[in-house]
């Protein structure tokens, strides 16, 4: 594949206009650098000025070219410098976006690209790991899964790539449309549909139709796949879009990919895959029957993939979850839960059935706001309340106002002790002294309310030297 882009391709491809001094149209740039951001910005890159609702790169095109940036795309013309040439397009986001399109056009490759409410990261990391066993692969990196991240992912293909895998995250609708644009992927990947994002959405279902915009991309080609959950509520009504080749995973008998004799311990979890005639004994060494569901969904998108069962087996049975998903640490005898990654309703209830199980005398759950769920907030949050209850969770402390109909919900159901905090020191304070060794906690919340400050704390002050 071609690397680089000329002057002159960039503006056909982005129907810009070149304003500052004359310059040598075949000059060549490649594609990686391509930068937003002029912190990270080396010499050399082309720097795209984005411009949001609360920032405008235009305001730093003159820090790009101190940096030695080669050029700027803009759309408010900025007074030109030196050695250094602009191109005037109508959306700077849009040019980025087309840029990406024509590079991704420009490869054969294999591109997996997930959505999802649940588990997109987890299930990305977990396909990078079986599919580097059996070719070099680019993935998207930390949470580059937006209008601008994934273009700026794309933009690193490079020629010895023999496959791709990008998220696909959303807060509107024509997101993942857009995005299934620019990516164009040969396997695309539903997790599960459920309650994250509600506040941007009138009700779930247009969350269902939000995902499902990935389908009729798929749809384009006979040698594509969709692979779904199959014990997903949603799934029949996306399974009647798919006209190209379907997988669904679950625990379902019915599902094509599915798990029997699921077995959890200390360690980990022990199931038995079933892929058409093969029956294969996996292990994973993480906790949570929901990483059951991502393992399943990562060994789908390797099937499609025809990597061998060998490689599937190698890679989960070493797999390590990523940073601040149930990270599991040991704690005078009990155990520290780390999921302070996000938070919807199903992550909760999946958080407080990991704290269920673990070993520990006294079980107390950290719990913040679940943030952006809109009109039914206060609901979802009295539901997890409930689950607080149905789990047996010992002890319940709460950070922030949406939280207080957790510890509401739970009170009434027969929870004993419950804390309520609008402040993190305040919470810290009374759970260091309330802790006794042996006491098993669960830190988790809305990415908005940085619970992992809450666990980076208790780490230092009562995890075990190791």
């Amino acid at each position: 594949m071609k690397e680089n882009f000329s002057i002159e391709g960039i503006l056909k491809i982005t129907g810009g206009k070149l304003i500052s001094k004359e310059r040598d149209l075949s000059f060549s740039l490649r594609a990686s650098k391509i930068s937003t951001d002029t912190r990270c910005l080396k010499k050399g890159d082309l720097f795209v000025a984005l411009k949001g609702e609360f920032f405008d790169g235009h305001n730093f095109v003159e820090d790009a070219y101190k940096k030695g940036a080669c050029g700027a795309i803009i759309s408010q013309v900025s007074l030109p410098f030196p050695h250094f040439f602009l191109i005037q397009v109508k959306d700077t986001l849009r040019a980025l976006q087309e840029l990406s399109k024509h590079y991704r056009e420009r490869t054969s490759i294999p591109l997996i690209a997930i959505t999802g409410s649940n588990g997109k990261t987890t299930v990305k990391e977990m396909c990078s790991e079986i599919i580097s066993q059996d070719r070099y692969l680019l993935k998207s990196e930390g949470n580059f899964n937006n209008q601008i991240g994934v273009p700026l992912s794309l933009l690193n293909l490079r020629s010895h790539h023999k496959a791709a895998i990008l998220e696909m995250g959303m807060n509107s609708p024509g997101e993942i449309q857009r995005l299934a644009q620019i990516v164009q992927p040969n396997i695309g990947v539903i997790t599960n549909i459920h309650h994250s994002h509600l506040g941007f959405f009138k009700n779930i279902e247009e969350i269902k139709e939000a995902k499902a915009e990935l389908i009729p991309f798929l749809n384009r080609n006979k040698n594509n796949y969709l692979v779904l959950n199959g014990d997903n509520m949603w799934t029949n009504s996306l399974k009647k879009r798919a006209k190209c080749p379907l997988i669904t995973f679950g625990v379902n008998p019915l599902n094509n990919v599915r798990a029997e004799n699921i077995k959890e311990s200390e360690e980990g979890i022990n199931f038995t895959l079933f892929w058409e005639r093969e029956k294969i004994p996996l292990y994973l060494p993480v906790q949570g029957k929901h990483n059951v569901y991502n393992a399943l969904c990562a060994s789908a998108v390797a099937i499609c993939l025809k990597i061998s069962f060998d490689k599937i087996t190698s890679a989960l049975a070493n797999f390590k979850l990523p940073p601040l998903r149930t990270e599991v640490t040991p704690l005078n005898g009990g155990r520290l839960i780390n999921d302070s990654y996000n938070a919807n309703p199903e992550s909760m209830f999946a958080a407080l059935r990991i704290l269920h199980k673990i070993k520990g005398n006294r079980k107390i759950a950290v719990l913040g706001d679940m943030l952006e769920l809109g009109e039914k907030s206060s609901l979802f949050h009295s539901f997890v309340g409930e689950k607080v209850a149905e789990f047996k969770i010992d002890t319940l402390f709460t950070l922030g106002t949406l939280s207080r109909e957790i510890a509401k919900e739970a009170k009434e159901r027969g929870v004993r002790e419950v804390f309520s905090f609008e402040n993190k020191d305040e919470l810290l304070d009374k759970l260091l002294s309330f802790y006794k060794q042996g006491d098993s906690i669960l830190i988790k919340g809305s990415r908005g309310m940085k619970m992992e400050e809450i666990a980076k704390k208790i780490r230092m002050n009562l995890c075990s030297p190791s």
